[in-house]
């Protein structure tokens, strides 16, 4: 292989929470269940052909494109508290390294080898990555002596977004989605009567926080079925009871933080606007014509890299511009009849540089396993 060549392997939506026990018990909230598969991922792109050769090591770089860690899933102190200082979010952050003991060793064992890095873009479901000390914990967790800052082990949260040579653009995607933007001109509240700066959450995250992890407990896959307006629509007809009120509550929830001032959040009337339009007029969401108009509007770029809906995507246009999204780690259920189905994709995008040139494709994870697993359903 050549040196010349450089390689990203890039995943995103994988949900790590606090593990399988948490706290004493066994943990309903955790739907990350690859830690082994996941363990193999970076080993094998770490060695062999990806490890080094005759001129040197081969150039891979381990890009999260947010959502790897899912604080949103991890309670403290037994509540899924909307008010999220530094505190709140290490502990948080300690539960899910605590979860997932041997993910984070498989990420320090990469980060270790020549050549490999890993980079990490923040999403809606970790930006208590904003939090400085949270960044530092995670830095010092992956690289191989502990050291912060790191040469190894980057957190992106000045920007949205990512560029690769040979037109190659890296959003997680939540930013085209009203209800997820993340403000990174502000993502600390300084609010009065909080001694500690607050994070400045999305609605779309006071609403997973408050009303989807509680309905949880009464029907499992609430947060796992794509896409909702259908989830509610067969709902109706054959769970009417629980769907009137998930109904209620979202409708109710929406109104108290949207138009009722508190000290906890910004609620403006222009996202508001936006939010009410983008949720009554989206069937579907696949993020495929934002990633369009962004190709069509810069001709130097070549391919457009989305996380955040986890669906899986790989289409290249009849111009050869490819939009890939990468999917997600966990399980899902797709009401679209042309994903029908329960699906466990473990799907990203490998992203081949050379001489200026990028080659994308979206792949699957197959690896080798042990010879006996837990039973997934």
């Amino acid at each position: 292989m050549s040196n010349n060549k450089k390689f990203k392997v890039i995943i995103s939506d994988c949900h790590l929470s606090a593990g399988r026990v948490f706290e004493g018990r066994l943990n309903p909230h955790e739907d990350f269940h690859f830690d082994a598969e996941m363990c193999e991922l970076f080993n094998y792109f770490s060695m062999g052909k990806y490890g080094g050769g005759p001129d040197g090591p081969v150039e891979v770089e381990l890009f999260i494109n947010g959502d790897y860690f899912d604080f949103l899933n991890v309670p403290y102190r037994g509540e899924f508290e909307d008010v999220i200082t530094e505190k709140v979010a290490l502990a948080k952050c300690d539960a899910i390294i605590k979860g997932h003991t041997k993910v984070m060793a498989a990420l320090r064992r990469f980060a270790s080898c020549p050549g490999k890095k890993i980079t990490y873009l923040v999403g809606n479901h970790d930006a208590e990555l904003f939090f400085p000390k949270v960044r530092e914990r995670i830095i010092r967790e992956w690289d191989s002596d502990g050291r912060f800052p790191s040469s190894n082990v980057e957190i992106i949260t000045d920007r949205d977004h990512i560029r690769f040579e040979g037109g190659v653009e890296v959003h997680h995607g939540n930013q085209f989605e009203a209800v997820h933007v993340l403000n990174f001109e502000q993502p600390l509240l300084n609010q009065p009567g909080f001694e500690d700066p607050v994070l400045n959450l999305p609605w779309g995250s006071f609403y997973v926080l408050k009303i989807i992890n509680r309905l949880k407990s009464e029907r499992e896959f609430l947060d796992k079925v794509r896409p909702i307006r259908a989830f509610v629509f067969i709902g109706i007809l054959t769970d009417p009871v629980f769907t009137f009120k998930f109904l209620f509550l979202s409708s109710f929830y929406f109104l108290k933080t949207r138009f009722v001032y508190s000290r906890k959040r910004r609620s403006r009337l222009r996202v508001t606007a936006r939010i009410i339009k983008e949720e009554t007029s989206k069937f579907l969401l696949d993020l495929e014509a934002e990633a369009r108009d962004l190709l069509s509007r810069d001709s130097a770029m070549k391919t457009i890299i989305f996380g955040h809906t986890h669906k899986p995507m790989d289409k290249i246009y009849p111009d050869g511009k490819q939009y890939i999204n990468t999917g997600t780690w966990t399980k899902m259920i797709n009401l679209d009849w042309r994903h029908l189905g329960q699906q466990f994709s473990l799907t990203f995008a490998l992203v081949e540089l050379e001489n200026g040139e990028s080659r994308s494709e979206l792949r699957q994870w197959v690896g080798e396993h042990s010879p006996h697993r837990g039973y997934r359903v």
